[in-house]
């Protein structure tokens, strides 16, 4: 048999540089000492046509003389009489032309080489398709960094502290492994668990939402984890541990067994520090949106500032497991089911200025609160081949969550002329039960004819939940003569959702370039609430109350079709499209009897382009228009009492809202100067907001009904970016973000138009070399708010950081971090003018042969001047609120990584 010459395949594409030759330089050495190898031919030959091209001679030192090649593909040859030769295929690009054969060995004679060695050189990032893929060993991550480590790293992404992940500005909707759903719908488990070092590519992309339920977005913005073939085989994972010994301690699993297409991880968490408390799923779930950072609510158009940082004492327990599996080649089976529980105690004190037009008043809160909440889900989908052509997917979810918060809250008010008018206290404690089951059946259908496609959807879901409050509300007033008193109740509360979703959509290609596709959507939906309040009698809560009890249904059928066009080649893509929407609406009050009919049509139109400029850089613009339904809670025509001083009730006659939607968005990386660039903009505006009028009585209650209004309008651009300096010796990051809002209230029956502009700028400066990394940075925001209704609420306020962070390997194994933070608030309330530096810092060691046993201490806040400090402003208020938060604490953690190699898992493997 004839011998197989091994192939070195070096395959380089970029578009950085306009270059027009290939420069190919090296050394060689002797196979048995190792010693510089003399005498070595370098032949260059072209691949098209075979002849020689160039050619050089190893020296006494092994060297060769550098040779410079026009722009083309070769065979390059390395021959000696005494040795096997060794062959490159060489595949240059015009960005990276220069090539280095680097101690190169050449095999003995003796040896029959029978196999082919395939090399290949990736793009740091680069387009294929529609998908963005970034290489993920080309970004160099501290040791020990985790994928959230990683992500960090990649141009445009942005993870906040809660685990929240924007690429470009766009928040990501979901995290694959794989392709594949990693322990349901919780990012965190995979982002903060998974070593950087196990993933092959991080793909980001587009893809249509499979939930065919109203209201949900058409397409999701997808984040998958490509991981290693080598991370796929046998077994891997960490166990670690974290305690001061006294008070607060993190624990923390996580095993995976892979063998081809089976895929099985067991989690598990347990942790009282902020660190590992919340996920940023887990605010939303449970109401913990002080954990987030700026949110913004478009109803009463206020901006938070939650300063990025959990809030509370935190407890949290997380477990689950993973199993993916292939079963024969039609088969594919995902499951997975997660336990999650969390403690949250909460302390706040908040100081809100309430501004009418006729006067002004101050509002001081001291509240506390414990809530506990436990939940299990499961999720489970099998995607069967029925022939070559068409695929069904079954995919049941079922979740089931037990709610539990017990608070007590004081409010002060204070009139204009800083005299104390009333005071109340106020107790609660809720207790619930949610139960959530929905299943999917897609039907996928390919036909001979290419791009031609039927997709048919039909999916179910089911809700109940049911919680009990009781209530205990103590008055005090001190400058009139109304008598003290005490209000306790007791409300139950039943609410049940049945909805049935179909949808089906026909794609047909007209030629290689046009194809156009065709839905339809229906969705029939059925709500009820049932809310029974009865007053405590001294014995039993027994004496129903009629004004806060009420019964209500709503029934929706929403019927919607449409048509798209779409042109696309190979860097164009362009769609142009409508639908037809039309909505019946039943809203029944079985209490009173009144009922309320709706007919709402509407038309939806959408566009959108997008012009793949390289295979590094991109531009799109989209437009769309969207319609959200009113929820229950803000129809249901009944007083919710749970804050006697801000009372809240539903309006019946609600519109859906319409909102025209559009963006830009551009970005470009390149990868040999390392520098990119991101930029976008954003506009909408919304008919039929949802918004709500206010009416404050004569004792400074809040009593708030939603409405619909016209005018509301909101606009953001970003820009952001880095690139190298000084011939890279460091980088700097820059990022600028500005918005713009318009939202229209009514306050005491008069129109108020508050509007909101925000800046924040922000710059870094980063260098990393092998074995240490150093950061230093800052960031501003300012904010000009403006109401209509009241100059006082028009008063501007700013926050501003600056921060920095070191972490570096040093002799024998150790390894040292730090981190801080200085923040300053300004033109807040007096004594929210809270300026603080917080400190962390970790030193560690490793241990054993393979390294992978680390011993870390770790200081966090070791000034002790943590804080949490937020500013809200809406409409004729504007609120500060100060939550407490842990402080300085100390862990020692022992963390064991461990793989079937037992070789060293090499995260700073750059």
């Amino acid at each position: 048999m004839g011998k197989k010459i091994p192939l070195l395949l070096f395959l380089v594409l970029s578009i950085l540089s306009e270059a027009q030759t290939v420069v190919v330089r090296g050394n060689m050495n002797d196979t048995s000492s190792k010693l510089p190898l003399p005498n070595v031919l370098l032949m260059a030959i072209r691949f098209n046509d075979s002849s020689l091209v160039n050619y050089s001679r190893s020296n006494a030192q092994g060297i060769f003389n550098p040779i410079t090649l026009p722009l083309d593909t070769y065979l390059v040859i390395l021959s000696h009489p005494k040795f096997n030769d060794k062959t490159y295929f060489l595949v240059p690009s015009p960005s990276d032309t220069a090539y280095n054969f680097k101690n190169v060995v050449l095999p003995p004679k003796s040896v029959l080489l029978n196999e082919i060695e395939i090399i290949a050189r990736r793009e740091k990032t680069y387009y294929k398709g529609d998908t963005l893929i970034f290489t993920a060993d080309s970004f160099k991550t501290r040791p020990n960094a985790t994928v959230e480590d990683l992500l960090k790293k990649l141009p445009g992404f942005k993870v906040d502290p809660s685990g929240k992940i924007t690429v470009q500005g766009k928040e990501v909707d979901q995290v694959l492994v794989d392709g594949d759903e990693f322990f349901g719908t919780d990012p965190t488990i995979a982002t903060r668990n998974l070593n950087a070092t196990s993933i092959a590519n991080v793909q980001v992309f587009d893809k249509k939402n499979e939930s065919s339920e109203e209201g949900k977005n058409e397409t999701l913005k997808v984040l998958n984890l490509q991981m290693k073939d080598d991370a796929k085989k046998g077994y891997f994972g960490k166990v670690s541990g974290a305690s001061d010994f006294q008070k607060y301690y993190e624990g923390e699993a996580l095993i995976n067994k892979f063998k081809g297409n089976r895929k099985i991880s067991l989690f598990g968490l347990v942790a009282n520090t902020p660190k590992q408390g919340f996920g940023g799923n887990d605010a939303y779930k449970y109401g913990l949106t002080g954990e987030q950072g700026w949110s913004y609510d478009e109803g009463s158009g206020s901006w938070t500032n939650n300063n990025n940082r959990g809030t509370g004492i935190p407890q949290a327990i997380k477990s689950g497991f993973y199993f993916n599996d292939k079963i024969g080649k039609k088969t594919k089976i995902n499951t997975d089911y997660t336990y999650n529980q969390n403690n949250l105690w909460q302390g706040s004190q908040s100081n809100t200025q309430y501004f009418l037009t006729d006067t002004s008043y101050t509002n001081t809160k001291i509240k506390s609160s414990n809530s506990r909440n436990e939940s299990h889900s499961f999720n489970f989908r099998v995607v069967q081949k029925l022939d070559s052509l068409s695929e069904l997917t079954v995919a049941p979810k079922l979740k089931y969550a037990t709610t539990g918060n017990t608070s007590e809250q004081t409010d002060e008010f204070i009139s204009q002329e800083n005299v104390s008018t009333r005071k109340t206290e106020v107790f609660n404690d809720n207790k619930g039960t949610n139960a959530d089951a929905n299943l999917l059946f897609t039907l996928n259908r390919n036909f001979k004819k290419k791009d031609r496609n039927l997709k048919l959807n039909y999916q179910p879901v089911f809700s109940a939940n049911s919680s009990t409050l009781q209530l205990k509300n103590h008055f005090l007033y001190f400058q009139n003569q109304l008598p003290e008193s005490l209000v306790v109740q007791q409300r139950t509360q039943e609410n049940t959702k049945s909805e049935q979703n179909a949808s089906v959509v026909y794609t047909e290609p007209f030629t290689k370039k046009f194809r156009t596709e065709l839905s339809y959507n229906y969705t029939w939906n059925k709500t009820n609430n049932n809310r029974t309040t009865n007053d405590y009698s001294g014995a039993a809560y027994d004496i129903y109350n009629p004004l806060l009890s009420n019964n209500f249904d709503n029934f929706r059928i929403i019927n919607r079709a449409g048509t798209k066009l779409i042109y696309e080649v190979k860097k164009y893509k362009i769609s142009v499209g409508t639908y037809v929407r039309n909505i019946q609406q039943e809203n029944l009050n079985l209490t009173s009897g009144n009922k309320l009919t709706q007919n709402i049509n509407n038309i939806l139109p959408l566009a959108s382009f997008n012009y793949k400029i390289s295979q590094g850089s991109n531009f799109s613009a989209d437009y769309s228009t969207s319609s959200q339904q009113p929820d229950m809670q803000q129809m249901q025509p009944v007083a919710d009492n749970t804050d006697p001083n801000r009372i809240s009730a539903g309006t019946p006659s609600l519109l859906p809202t319409f909102s025209n939607n559009g963006s830009i968005n551009y970005y470009f990386y390149k990868g040999i100067s390392d520098v990119h660039l991101y930029s976008g903009a954003n506009f909408g505006n919304t008919l039929h907001q949802i918004s709500f009028t206010t009416f404050y009585d004569s004792l400074g209650r809040a009593i708030t009904k939603p409405l619909n209004v016209d005018g509301n309008y909101r606009g953001n651009v970003w820009l952001g970016g880095a690139f190298p300096v000084f011939k890279k010796f460091f980088k700097i990051d820059y990022n600028l973000n500005a918005g713009v809002s318009n939202n229209v209230s009514y306050v005491n029956f008069q129109k108020n138009i508050t509007q909101n502009i925000n800046l924040s700028p922000g710059l870094s400066f980063e260098k990393s070399v092998e074995n240490f990394e150093v950061s230093l940075g800052g960031n501003y925001n300012y904010s000009i708010p403006k109401s209509s209704i009241s100059v006082q609420t028009n008063q501007p306020y700013y926050t501003y950081s600056l921060e920095g962070d070191i972490s570096m390997k040093l002799p024998h194994k150790f390894i040292l971090s730090t981190d801080g933070k200085y923040t300053n608030n300004g033109n807040r309330s007096p004594g929210y003018n809270i300026n603080y530096f917080i400190w962390n810092a970790s030193f560690g060691r490793s241990f054993l042969k393979t390294e992978n046993l680390i011993l870390t201490l770790n200081g966090y806040d070791i000034l002790n001047q943590n804080i949490s400090n937020q500013r809200t402003i809406s409409s004729n208020q504007i609120s500060d609120t100060k939550t407490q938060i842990i402080k300085r604490f100390f862990l020692l953690k022992l963390l064991y990584k461990f793989n079937n190699q037992k070789t060293k898992i090499e995260d700073d493997d750059y």
